[in-house]
């Protein structure tokens, strides 16, 4: 089942505030979800994890939608979850998407990336979605264009 990106987002998040994560910026948390996408992708045959695309941006794969929710943070660690708005026809309220604690294998993934990737820092993190020949790097780099799913399922940079 793919999650909102907000949802996973979020999870992330959860960790960070857990003290698993050590300062998750909003250009971290872009590539944590990317390579959680990465690993679903790959893992699954090609389902997706998020049902969103990342742009290619100049710092590397991007959600935009995320990267508006938490652009104020800039280079700081961001300190509170994403949230979406609802209207149930008579009234908004605020939601706080999250990934069910019932799904094992979707907190399993959001941990593996956390024991792989948590403590790289985020530039580190972008340099490596620009790897020569990474799907970011080979449809063209910061151009804005959408990297699909069978470009990320193909890069021979994730494994």
């Amino acid at each position: 089942m793919a999650y909102s990106a907000f949802a996973v987002a979020n999870a992330f998040i959860e960790r960070a505030e857990q003290g698993r994560i050590p300062s998750l910026t909003p250009m971290k948390l872009q590539k944590l979800l990317y390579f959680a996408q990465a690993w679903h992708l790959k893992g699954t045959s090609g389902a997706p994890f998020l049902d969103d695309n990342f742009a290619r941006w100049q710092h590397g794969p991007v959600i935009p939608a995320l990267y508006h929710e938490f652009k104020a943070y800039g280079y700081r660690t961001i300190t509170r979850k994403a949230t979406t708005l609802a209207f149930d026809g008579d009234d908004f309220s605020v939601n706080v998407p999250m990934i069910p604690s019932s799904d094992v294998s979707a907190w399993g993934l959001v941990d593996a990336i956390i024991n792989r990737y948590g403590s790289i820092d985020a530039q580190v993190l972008s340099n490596m979605t620009h790897l020569e020949k990474s799907a970011w790097a080979s449809g063209g780099g910061g151009d804005g264009s959408v990297i699909t799913h069978g470009e990320i399922l193909t890069d021979p940079t994730i494994k």
